[in-house]
């Protein structure tokens, strides 16, 4: 976490003038509308932190805004690459307490075996935490040996359909694609599908029996028009359940195509703390449901995904990734709070609203940032907290 963001509030006159109200509005919507303080059509990655910071005494006074606040807290750290506070924030929750376990056996890595059972199923789901890159990261790790194995549609919930005819022309998300693809990585996840030739579908829908029509509209766009298609899904959290008293959106789709999905859950494992899983290194787990006493859903395969995504680019461990440092100028960096944008040049001059592949808020007296970037010609910006751009560079990386 860094903690200095909140000693810079006071210096920062937007939110200075602003007067702390007993009851502060919902979170998501005070930190909705920091987001779109800037240039028009763009997303603001800092505001929205710094405000819900300051607003913190009030949001923990009333017990009924705790866990949404800290729930926002999580979502708004991952979109501005606060890796290392997510979990802090998510922690805080009263109703994502570790579980105690006894000592458990290490468990074995997990992309080889899931790859194992892909290539025998025509439907894979994958859950994510919204507030956590690292499933997001782990699926777009795995598209080129999905699409060796004959799988050409990912579809993803957070996905907005009034933009998917646009993405599909484009390539590239921009901040009307939807609310979590604007999270960096999740951005990137689409370009890599993109990239390699997958059809991106939007199946979410708000409607009376979610579940249900989340499973009509993927159904629709895939294996309606074309019965021997090979799905990737990207769902959260308990849309995957597949319970024999669960109604959602993995049940449904057994019940309408026949086709018994491969379920493969991200969330469960982290609710859980044994001793020993504390000490693995970084990468991605298969974790026997015995060792989840407490399991809320019911899926084929249950993951640890202890990935860890400092210093990472759009790279998703793609070897040609390359690590590049940028120096930022003495001169640029008076303003604080700031935050750093990286953009593929060609999609931010396209379009203002591209989705940055990279962001970073910078440290007090940071003055260099490492990424792993694939190559290509980027655009770097500095912003500060109104959205101010601050210094710009243009940079390859080879």
């Amino acid at each position: 976490m860094k903690p200095q963001l909140t000693g810079w509030l006071l210096g920062i006159a937007l939110l200075a003038a602003a007067v702390t109200v007993a009851e502060p509005e919902n979170p998501f919507a005070l930190a909705g509308k920091a987001v779109r303080v800037g240039p028009a059509g763009s997303v603001n990655y800092l505001l929205p932190l710094l405000e819900l910071r300051r607003q913190r005494p009030a949001y923990l006074r009333n017990a009924a805004d705790i866990g949404t606040y800290w729930q926002a807290m999580a979502t708004f750290a991952a979109m501005a690459g606060e890796l290392d506070s997510i979990a802090y924030y998510w922690r805080q929750n009263d109703g994502h307490t570790p579980l105690a376990t006894g000592p458990v056996v290490a468990p074995p890595p997990a992309v080889a075996t899931i790859l194992a059972q892909t290539q025998h199923r025509q439907v894979v789901m994958f859950n994510e935490e919204h507030t956590q890159p690292r499933g997001r990261w782990l699926v777009g790790s795995l598209l080129p040996a999905l699409y060796q194995q004959g799988f050409r549609y990912l579809a993803l919930e957070a996905l907005d359909a009034v933009d998917s005819a646009g993405l599909r022309q484009r390539g590239y998300p921009v901040a009307a694609s939807g609310f979590y693809t604007n999270e960096p990585h999740f951005g990137n996840l689409i370009r890599r599908a993109q990239q390699l030739g997958f059809h991106i579908v939007a199946y979410d829908t708000m409607s009376a029996d979610r579940e249900r029509d989340e499973a009509r509209n993927l159904l629709a766009a895939t294996l309606g028009p074309h019965p021997g298609a090979r799905v990737v899904v990207l769902a959260g959290h308990g849309h995957l359940n597949e319970s024999s008293t669960a109604q959602t959106m993995a049940t449904w789709v057994r019940k309408l195509s026949g086709i018994d999905p491969l379920t493969i859950e991200q969330t469960q494992a982290a609710l859980t703390d044994p001793p020993g899983w504390r000490t693995l290194p970084p990468g991605a787990y298969l974790v026997p449901p015995a060792s989840l006493p407490d399991r809320a859903l019911t899926c084929d395969l249950y993951v640890l995904n202890r990935l860890r995504l400092a210093e990472t680019g759009n790279g998703f461990g793609d070897p040609a990734a390359r690590t590049t440092r940028l120096a930022l100028p003495a001169d640029s960096l008076r303003a604080a709070p700031q935050v750093m944008l990286v953009y593929w040049q060609r999609e931010k001059q396209a379009q203002p609203g591209a989705v940055p592949v990279a962001v970073y808020c910078l440290r007090p007296n940071e003055t260099t940032v490492r990424l792993a970037l694939m190559p290509g010609t980027y655009l770097a910006e500095l912003r500060d907290a109104p959205g101010r751009r601050c210094w710009q560079r243009t940079f390859p990386v080879k």
